[in-house]
């Protein structure tokens, strides 16, 4: 358990970019055979973020969807004050007990096995000919909430990452990055809270007093989604 004392959230957006090609090394069709992370690039097209999201999965995008959440989880938001303290052994070991005690106390109830979708963000990069797709350059949203910063922790992510849009929307798309423009999208991640430590608590490392709450998902699906341009 050294490396929970141990523990120490980030404030920083992590960019995390997951090619599909290393060092001139590709994937063949058979390796990316029921790889969950090859999906279509889906459009908005006048509808809402959430009318994407199947109604059995509860969406966490909003701050007070993420408040209400977390009130169902832990009913009350730490003590940031309490926790907190200019030694960072003694704020560690603090956070460290903090934390088995919301686990112990949340891990009667069942309200982690809800399915529920959050955000990641990111952009697209490398146009891969082989899958008629782009890589992704992908990174977590930090949501500020009256609970603290909140930022998801996916874990099991595909090791492959690839949006794959139309024909007509590639041809646009390909137009646009040889125009030298950032094309931005939403990677929708659905899955559930992991049974141990399905929150982590802690404190971000940009600024020491800023509390910052990590719900860690198991994902099970994802969706790639177009920001408008």
């Amino acid at each position: 358990m050294k490396k929970n004392r141990q523990f120490k959230s980030t404030g920083m957006i992590l960019l995390i970019v997951l090619w599909s090609s290393f060092h001139g090394h590709s994937i063949t069709n058979s390796q990316a055979e029921n790889k969950t992370g090859i999906k279509p690039l889906l459009e908005l097209k006048g509808k809402s973020l959430h009318a994407l999201i199947p109604s059995d999965i509860q969406p966490l995008i909003l701050r007070n969807e993420i408040e209400t959440f977390l009130k169902k989880l832990d009913e009350t938001p730490p003590a940031w004050t309490q926790l907190e303290d200019a030694d960072i052994t003694e704020q560690s070991e603090r956070l460290f007990q903090f934390n088995r005690q919301r686990n112990a106390k949340r891990s009667i109830q069942d309200t982690f096995e809800q399915p529920i979708a959050f955000l990641w963000t990111g952009i697209l990069r490398q146009y891969l000919d082989e899958f008629k797709g782009f890589s992704l350059a992908l990174g977590p949203e930090l949501i500020n909430t009256s609970w603290g910063i909140v930022r998801f922790k996916p874990i099991n992510l595909p090791p492959y990452l690839i949006a794959i849009p139309t024909l007509a929307l590639r041809k646009n798309l390909l137009a646009r990055q040889k125009q030298g423009e950032t094309i931005e999208v939403n990677m929708v991640c659905m899955g559930t809270l992991i049974s141990d430590e399905s929150l982590i608590y802690g404190f971000s490392h940009d600024d020491h007093h800023n509390g910052m709450i990590l719900p860690v998902v198991s994902v099970q699906n994802l969706m790639y989604i177009l920001k408008p341009s």
